[in-house]
């Protein structure tokens, strides 16, 4: 008996020496993916987020923007030039040879990381020609995970709903969805994705196969739990959990309090909710009533102070994401009901006080059915809390004669950028099926870089989808809630919430992406975006 208890004490006393202590954990992101809170503060563990994708390795000198942009073909299809040039699809960063297969990288990282959000659209599958996506992790030669493209990305080979979907849902042809993967696949030392198509007689250029990967990279030396040929086995309850979390009902916890007003504001009049202590918003809600409601949705304005600083100036249609339609769609952070209730679950900490204002800026009467916050008690961090910042601004008639970078947003200061939404109208009147505004790329620079770290593949696949189609859709990450304007005149609504993949950025940000209309037609184009950053933030709201 006595040497059987020292051999259990033995073993007990064994155990630290074996249990890994990680920084950052396959739960542990599962968790904040679904906390609204996350995004609020500096991340404890610090990260850079950057996306590896297949844009057009031609597009390698801004420079080239001034001489290219107005470059029109004389026949066939614009493919663009210079910075410009759109062939965004089947570009890797290298060609290799394993095990006497062909293969090609997609993605590469040497650091301790996490892939985000994986987004494909690939045309050659349902023909028989698609393959197989590996992810060699740590350094081993086995991949951890080796599975047909359409079924890990989009399908449910490894995950199902909501963590992998194909947006839209239904369209007239099944190959043009966008495939998405958000599941987060942590790596302790080196992650690398690579694409092996099943018929090798095929060249890296007869695919037509458009990918996206987003991804932390997070600083030398952070213990990061790797993910294996188990972990979604492992963590399955985990998995089913946090997934009903981020389509669930967000019920109102008891320690919140609610903060209401309305009635009619005549044209110029404005309404206050003060909060005052250290405090957090948890929820804002706002329903209008009006003789237009397309009219209110734009010139009801929607302004926060916090703490004596203003950071929120936006249209009510644009912060929830519907622009100038009340319409319906459900994301984790923005829900808008039928009924015409319009809910955000933004957490927006304040020190001290926090003045939410909606002024009337039309010229129609707008009853205020519902102007209500949630808020609860939050201590602020002095060394990592963060003000919510939103702001949109429009272009009316842009003129999209010339390709050009149109500028979301460039920031002055320390935060973390976290989402935005896009409102076009598309005037032209041709309906013939290639009235698209949106192959343009986004490039994103982030602290100064001069090279963007961030280059897309097209307009509709920033925001997850594919082959701009109309279809509404609504995913925890993205939505579409009315897409007329995609090929026929009208407007569209696209947005996207970055759940996991925000950008940190140390003090300065700069969103553009690129405007390309085949029409060379006029559009009307509104922006709103949205992030946290430490008070003094500046950015460029009066130019």
């Amino acid at each position: 008996m006595k040497k059987l208890i020292f051999l259990v004490l033995s073993f007990i006393l064994t155990l630290p020496l074996f249990a890994e202590n990680y920084d950052v954990t396959f739960v542990g992101l599962l968790d904040e993916m679904t906390d609204p809170s996350f995004h609020a503060k500096w991340p404890e563990h610090e990260y850079i987020c950057r996306q590896s994708s297949s844009y057009s390795r031609a597009s390698v000198d801004p420079a080239t923007a001034s001489a290219d942009g107005s470059f029109r073909p004389e026949s066939g299809r614009d493919w663009g030039k210079g910075w410009f040039e759109n062939h965004d699809f089947d570009n890797y960063l290298r060609e290799e040879t394993n095990n006497g297969q062909t293969e090609y990288v997609m993605f590469e990282d040497n650091n301790p990381g996490v892939v985000l959000r994986f987004w494909t659209a690939y045309m050659g599958y349902l023909d028989g020609e698609g393959g197989d996506y590996i992810f060699y992790i740590d350094d081993v030669e086995k991949p951890v995970i080796k599975m047909q493209n359409k079924a890990l990305v989009g399908g449910t080979g490894l995950v199902g709903y909501p963590f992998s979907y194909v947006a839209p849902a239904k369209t007239e042809n099944l190959t043009w969805l966008g495939h998405n993967l958000i599941l987060p696949i942590p790596y302790a030392r080196s992650c690398k994705i690579a694409f092996r198509p099943y018929d090798p007689t095929k060249t890296a250029k007869t695919h037509g196969h458009y990918y996206q990967i987003n991804y932390r990279s997070y600083k030398p030396g952070t213990k990061v739990e790797s993910f294996s040929e188990n972990t979604t086995t492992q963590y399955a309850k985990e998995i089913f959990a946090y997934g009903v979390k981020l389509v669930g009902d967000k019920t109102l916890q008891g320690d919140d309090v609610r903060e209401a007003g309305g009635g009619v504001l005549h044209p110029g009049a404005k309404k206050t909710l003060t909060i005052k202590g250290e405090k957090c918003i948890t929820s804002l809600s706002i329903q209008m009533g009006s003789t237009d409601i397309s009219e209110s949705l734009g010139k009801a304005i929607l302004k926060i102070s916090f703490d004596g600083e203003q950071t929120v100036e936006c249209p009510v249609g644009n912060f929830y994401g519907i622009g100038s339609r009340q319409l319906p769609h459900c994301t984790f952070y923005v829900r808008t009901n039928p009924d015409g209730m319009m809910t955000a679950y933004w957490v927006m900490p304040f020190e001290k006080r926090a003045d939410v204002t909606i002024e009337n800026r039309g010229v129609l009467d707008i009853d205020l059915k519902v102007f209500q916050t949630t808020y609860r008690p939050s201590p602020w961090d002095q060394m990592r809390s963060m003000h919510f910042h939103a702001w949109c601004h429009e272009s009316k008639k842009l003129d999209c004669t010339d390709k050009f970078d149109y500028n979301f947003v460039t920031i002055q200061g320390k935060g973390r950028y976290v989402a935005d939404g896009l409102t076009v109208y598309n005037y032209y009147p041709d309906t013939s099926g290639i009235n698209w505004w949106g192959e343009g790329d986004e490039k994103i620079y982030v602290d100064g870089e001069a090279f963007p770290s961030h280059f897309g593949t097209g307009s509709e696949d920033y925001y997850s989808y594919a082959y701009c189609r109309p279809q509404p859709f609504s995913y925890p990450n993205i939505s579409q809630p009315i897409g007329d304007g995609n090929k026929t005149p009208g407007l569209t609504v696209n947005n996207r919430y970055r759940l996991l993949d925000d950008i940190p950025f140390e003090h300065s940000f700069a969103f553009f992406m690129e405007i390309w209309h085949p029409y060379y037609s006029e559009m009307d184009y509104a922006p709103a975006t949205f992030w946290y950053a430490f008070p003094g933030c500046k950015w460029n709201a009066d130019n």
